[in-house]
């Protein structure tokens, strides 16, 4: 593949993924210069040699901005001007991409593309599913941005179980890599995308590029795009369209950040007080009228019943992010927080509108356990717990763990500890019990493992932790004897 070869199949996406020949999805032409806000011209004269490319632009609210401040009747902060040309790729960038078969998509291409739409976008819609299958249609995977379409495949190719998953999402992810370092990629919403895309594949605990890297490149870029800020005015150069896709994206990140620092034990690295959104409407998110190789991919019920879910798991991600910036709860706080959360017994009548169901509420009871020790109830914590294990359960009697998502595994933990807590009782009904269910979460972590590194690292934790707390108790009685 040469260069042009390459800029030609970035900027096929970008031409792809458009509603009108003149305007895509994330990026909008240029006012013509007689028509500009003195704002505009101002921003763009940052750029020293501008091209017929057109990039967005946040300007903050301080700093640099208050020159713009000074103008007077500045009302939004986002801007798209013309911005710098696309930059040669090195030939031996090049030769080292096409190497590593960063040009060469597998043979399941089209399968992947499939599990992609039907089991990652309904619980992650990251991209805007409209616009992106309008181009497919169009191009093929030819118009599609490569380091976009390797990151989804990093994640969509967990749900088939023909192929050798670990392995396939590996190699997957280490092209999306390659690309996102040596590409020059200068699309920030495809960069965005590919991140918290990537930041779903966990190989060990040693690689220093993972889950937390990935969000944190996202959550960098998002910022500089000032995904965090609303557009405040009817800016002509902000399309109706591309406002949705922006704030989709960004509450993927804030639902990425508040999940992995819970799991992980770590901050929070998104400020809620820095973000200026409201509510997410309905019309952000469409899973209406998708179609994908001459099919529709949901039925009208499906995609009514995404868009509660998806509004549902925006609720509880901020739910949890309050109950870890307050640390303790009074009761009224933790009943009114509970409320928000609101877990509703659904009947769902399709398999994958029992996906996405089983995807929220297991993060809504990990949030309801969060919630129940920052307010010392144990016996909220414990149904809790016993729900979630209800799920997995589920997950193993229908045979199904295979549609788990990527993020089950660390959810699951708040309600695996909540038993391992139990084991350590002076009660040996209650000692049983908790290892009862904890053998239940090692067939769940046993039947994921050939997907998922994090489940088997996960089980031998748990079994280490198993056997710290037997042989506590035996020291325990054996002092006692004494």
């Amino acid at each position: 593949m040469s260069h042009s070869q390459f800029s030609g199949r970035k900027r096929a996406w970008r031409s792809t993924s458009t509603c009108s020949d003149n305007h895509r999805d994330h990026v909008i032409p240029a006012l013509p210069p007689s028509l500009r806000p003195d704002s505009v011209e101002i921003v763009a004269a940052a750029i020293l040699e501008p091209s017929s490319r057109i990039a967005p632009i946040f300007i903050g609210e301080s700093g640099y901005s208050d020159i713009l401040d000074a103008t007077g009747g500045l009302i939004d902060r986002h801007f798209h001007v013309p911005a710098t040309a696309e930059q040669a790729l090195a030939a031996e960038d090049l030769e080292y991409l096409k190497a590593k078969g960063c040009f060469t998509l597998p043979a399941e291409s089209k399968q992947l593309l499939e599990a992609y739409f039907l089991f990652v976008h309904p619980t992650f819609p990251v991209v805007d599913g409209s616009l992106f299958l309008q181009g497919y249609a169009v191009s093929g995977l030819e118009g599609i941005n490569l380091l976009l379409l390797w990151s989804m495949f990093s994640v969509s190719a967990s749900y088939i179980p023909t192929l050798p998953r670990k392995a396939c999402k590996e190699a997957y992810a280490n092209r999306a890599k390659l690309l996102f370092d040596l590409s020059q990629e200068n699309d920030k919403i495809v960069l965005v995308q590919s991140a918290l895309l990537l930041s779903f594949w966990f190989a060990d605990t040693e690689d220093v590029k993972q889950s937390w890297y990935w969000t944190g490149v996202a959550f960098s870029i998002a910022q500089t795009l000032g995904l965090h800020h609303e557009v405040r005015s009817a800016n002509a150069q902000v399309t109706v369209q591309q406002r949705s896709l922006w704030r989709n994206i960004w509450h993927c990140c804030m639902i990425r950040d508040v999940w992995l620092a819970f799991s992980m034990g770590r901050p929070l690295r998104i400020e809620a007080s820095d973000c200026y959104y409201s509510v997410s409407e309905e019309t952000d998110c469409q899973f209406t009228k998708l179609t994908l190789h001459d099919k529709k991919l949901y039925s009208l019920k499906e995609a009514a019943g995404f868009v509660s879910m998806w509004q549902s798991l925006i609720t509880t991600s901020n739910v949890l992010r309050d109950i870890m910036t307050n640390k303790t709860l009074s009761p009224w706080q933790a009943e009114f927080f509970e409320g928000r959360i609101n877990v509703q017994d659904t009947s769902s009548s399709t398999f994958l509108l029992t996906h996405v169901n089983r995807h929220l509420k297991l993060h809504q009871y990990a949030a309801i356990i969060a919630l129940a020790r920052a307010s010392g109830l144990e016996e909220v914590s414990g149904k809790a717990a016993d729900s979630t294990t209800a799920i997995m359960q589920a997950f193993l009697y229908d045979n199904t763990t295979v549609y788990a998502a990527p993020v089950t595994v660390p959810l699951v933990i708040p309600a695996m500890v909540t038993y391992l807590t139990t084991t350590n009782s002076k009660r040996p009904e209650a000692r049983k019990l908790g290892n009862d269910k904890l053998n239940l979460y090692i067939r769940f972590f046993t039947a994921m493992e050939d997907n998922y590194p994090a489940a088997s690292i996960l089980k031998r934790v748990l079994a280490a932790a198993q056997d710290a707390i037997t042989g506590k108790r035996r020291v325990r009685r054996d002092e006692e004897k004494v």
